[in-house]
């Protein structure tokens, strides 16, 4: 899915972390060449906490990793003052001490934006409006750009009903991390708007500091797919994990046997059970999500007790305005 503002904040934050990286080696390729004494002990700290992660003896006394760096980081500072260095030189290289500008912390294993993120997002939406940058955001969302013309056995019109499910998705994205409605289900048709509409939900959801994740089917897959087959998981944490997890065009991605199915089902039940929150948009029909996903998998996406379900029903409006 396409935020254009939230992607540009993202990859400035990505930036900021290589330039962080760079000098972190700047500075180590410095300290290696003009003090070999001070370069051998930050070796000799990373040796020894690694010993003591693994539980290792030294001196016959065990020691915990966080009093082995306590004394080597004491040491090290001390050594630094002595050479002219303020004693931090060696830290990591950051401007947010709370999130390393990853832009995420974590709140009781549960991932959310850290301040500096929120600053930078609400920044960049303001030199956004400033440059006529259309931002995909509720009050950007014009019912006027959808048919009026009543829907297919109905009195309703597409824009009445599209009018009806931009207030529903409002509704939800305010009440992400307090509401008991936990999944959003935006399904129909291409080019009716429910990628628009899962950006506004971002958009306010980030506004309102929840934390939220973006992410396509497809993308989405290729990193579950990759942790599973690493066996470590770390690539998928982030899904895992995220206050609010948005995932674009559900039916997508590659159906891989025993995998694809069985992933997306770990994910969402796992984000279930622990009272996540995650808005899916898909082209899939209720009985297409069966038959592609199982029982399983569209019961959890169809729950009307803790999830809600919205039909994008007319005409493409790409198509309409050409």
């Amino acid at each position: 899915m396409e935020n254009p503002v939230w992607n540009q904040v993202l990859t400035e934050f990505e930036a900021q972390r290589a330039r962080n990286e760079q000098e972190n080696d700047r500075r180590r390729r410095e300290i290696a060449q003009k003090h070999p004494d001070l370069d051998a002990l930050v070796n000799q700290r990373h040796e020894m906490v690694m010993r003591a992660v693994r539980g290792a003896f030294s001196d016959g006394k065990l020691q915990s990793a966080e009093t082995v760096m306590a004394e080597y980081n004491r040491k090290i500072g001390e050594l630094l003052a002595e050479k002219g260095y303020p004693a931090d030189y060696l830290a990591p290289v950051c401007k947010c001490p709370s999130c390393g500008d990853t832009g995420f912390v974590y709140d009781n294993a549960v991932q959310k934006q850290c301040e500096c993120l929120k600053k930078a997002y609400r920044q960049a939406l303001a030199r956004a409006d400033g440059s006529g940058q259309e931002a995909q955001t509720f009050a950007s969302f014009d019912p006027l750009c959808f048919p009026d013309v009543p829907l297919p056995g109905t009195d309703v019109t597409q824009r009445e009903h599209m009018t009806v499910v931009r207030d529903k998705c409002r509704q939800y994205a305010d009440n992400v991390g307090t509401g008991p409605i936990k999944t959003l289900l935006l399904h129909g048709g291409s080019g009716l708007g429910k990628t628009f509409l899962l950006n506004c939900v971002c958009h306010e959801a980030a506004l309102r500091g929840i934390g939220a994740v973006c992410v396509s089917a497809y993308d989405l897959l290729t990193d579950l797919k990759s942790a599973y087959f690493s066996r470590t998981g770390e690539t998928a944490d982030v899904y895992f994990d995220a206050e609010l997890l948005l995932i674009d065009d559900l039916g997508m991605e590659p159906l891989i046997d025993n995998v694809t199915v069985s992933q997306i089902y770990n994910l969402l039940s796992s984000r279930e059970k622990r009272g996540l929150y995650t808005g899916i948009t898909t082209n899939l029909t209720r009985d297409e999500l069966k038959n592609r996903y199982t029982e399983r998998v569209s019961s959890r996406l169809l729950d009307r007790r803790t999830g809600m379900a919205i039909a994008f029903l007319g005409q493409d409006i790409r198509l309409a305005k050409r």
